[in-house]
């Protein structure tokens, strides 16, 4: 599955994640808080630096997703993994 292009921050995230060998598992929204929303296959490999605006959330619940980044309206977040 092709990476969209998403806000910068979020942008150097999901790069570097895929620079490691992660994958995008899925691309859509989850409103109302995400217009878009991108999961990763795995786990993320390394926790980031934050940018301004930048928000982190260990979720940790397997109906939904182990953790996220978002910035504005978009998000992405990462699978359990295998």
């Amino acid at each position: 599955m092709t990476a969209p292009t998403m806000a910068p921050p979020l942008q150097a995230i999901l790069k570097s994640e895929l620079a490691r060998g992660n994958h995008v598992a899925e691309i859509g929204d989850w409103p109302p808080d995400c217009d878009l929303l991108v999961i990763l296959s795995r786990p993320f490999v390394r926790r980031y630096v934050l940018a301004s605006s930048v928000t982190y959330r260990d979720l940790d619940d397997p109906h939904y997703w182990k953790a996220e980044y978002s910035f504005g309206r978009e998000c992405l977040a990462c699978q359990f993994g295998k």
